[in-house]
C-alpha cells in the first residue's frame, strides 16, 4: 500500500483508508471489529476514518472497545473524525432539530468526547463535518487552533466545504488546513468543474474521497449508468488483472492529477482486501476517459 502525506502540514496515511460510516450495520461484537482493523493494518490500510455522528453516535465507542483488545493497536493507525452535525438522538434527546454547529467551544467538546470513546490522548486529524452557515470562520478556527496548540489534534481540515469556504477558514488558521474530504466518484464528478479539486493541487492538499461507491448505486443493475459502467468495466477488466468494477473506480479516483485519497466503507474481510489490491492498479488515460464516458452516457464535449 502506497503511503501518502496529506499535504505539508497534514499527517502521512495510506492511500486507501477505512470508513467507518456503516461500522455497525451488521451489529459486530468488538472482537469482529478488531478483526477488521487488524486486517487493514495487514494490508497496509493504516488510515481509519470516523466521525462523532456515524451510527447514532456509537461508533467512536464501538471503535475505542475494539483497539483496546490489542495494546498497540492505535499506535499502528492514523485515526480521522469528524464533528460538527447534531441531531436528536438517544443521548441527547432534548434536540429538537437536527442542525450544524462548528463553533469553536463546540467543536472542542465534541473532540473531548471522540478521545474519550476511542481512548486515545490525540487524534492525527480532525475535520469540520459540514460547514455551518451561523458561525463565522474565526469561531470555528479558534477552536481547531486551541486543539492544534495542545496536541490533542496533529492536524485540522474539512469536509464538504467548497472552495471558497475553505480559503476563508484556512486564512485564519495558525497551521494550515491539512485535507477538505468530499464526495467525489463516478456518479459525481462535480468536484472536476467547480474548483474543488483544482483548489487542492493548487495548494498541494490531497482530498478525501468519500463514497466512492456512490453509496452502492454503482451496482445497481436499474440505474443506467452503472449499466453502462459494469460493461465497459468488463471490457477493460483483463488488462488490469481481472479488476472489478470496484477496483476500477477506486483507481478512476486514485487516478486524478490532485492525488485523491479514498475512503472505503465495506464490513467484509474480502473487501477490504480488494480495495488495497486498487492501489497498485495504473489506469491507462483512455480507459479513465472510457468510464468517464460510461458513467455520463456521452462522449468528451
Amino acid at each position: 500500500m502506497t503511503r501518502t502525506r496529506l499535504s505539508g502540514a497534514g499527517p502521512e496515511c495510506s492511500r486507501i483508508i477505512y470508513g467507518t460510516w456503516r461500522l455497525l450495520d451488521t451489529k459486530p461484537s468488538a472482537q469482529e471489529i478488531n478483526r477488521r482493523l487488524h486486517a487493514c493494518v495487514e494490508h497496509g490500510i493504516t488510515t481509519i476514518d470516523t466521525a462523532e455522528i456515524y451510527g447514532g453516535y456509537e461508533v467512536e465507542k464501538a471503535l475505542g472497545e475494539a483497539l483496546a483488545l490489542s495494546p498497540g493497536l492505535r499506535d499502528r493507525l492514523e485515526i480521522v473524525t469528524k464533528a460538527g452535525i447534531y441531531v436528536p438522538n438517544a443521548y441527547h434527546p432534548e434536540r429538537r432539530t437536527a442542525h450544524y454547529n462548528a463553533t469553536g467551544p463546540r467543536l472542542v467538546k465534541s473532540l473531548e468526547k471522540s478521545l474519550r470513546w476511542l481512548g486515545t490522548d490525540h487524534v492525527d486529524l480532525f475535520l469540520v463535518h459540514r460547514p455551518d452557515w451561523l458561525t463565522r470562520a474565526d469561531d470555528t478556527a479558534a477552536g481547531l487552533n486551541a486543539l492544534l496548540r495542545d496536541g490533542r489534534i496533529r492536524a485540522a481540515g474539512v469536509s464538504n466545504y467548497t472552495a471558497p469556504q475553505f480559503d476563508l477558514l484556512d486564512s485564519l488558521m495558525d497551521q494550515p488546513l491539512a485535507t477538505n474530504q468530499i464526495e467525489f466518484h463516478l456518479l459525481h464528478m462535480a468536484p472536476i468543474l467547480d474548483g474543488t479539486l483544482h483548489q487542492c493541487e493548487k495548494r498541494g492538499i490531497l482530498p478525501m474521497a468519500w463514497s466512492p461507491l456512490a453509496g452502492g448505486r454503482l451496482f445497481d443493475a436499474t440505474h443506467p449508468a452503472a449499466a453502462r459502467l459494469a460493461a465497459t468495466a468488463t471490457a477493460m477488466s483483463s488488462r488490469y488483472g481481472g479488476a472489478t468494477l470496484e477496483q476500477l473506480a477506486y483507481a478512476w479516483i486514485l487516478a486524478h492529477p490532485s492525488r485523491p485519497v479514498v475512503v472505503i466503507g465495506t464490513n467484509k474481510l474480502e473487501r477490504i482486501a480488494a480495495a488495497a489490491q486498487a492501489d497498485a492498479i495504473v489506469l491507462e488515460r483512455e480507459d479513465w476517459y472510457a468510464l468517464w464516458e460510461a458513467a455520463q452516457g456521452q462522449q468528451i464535449p
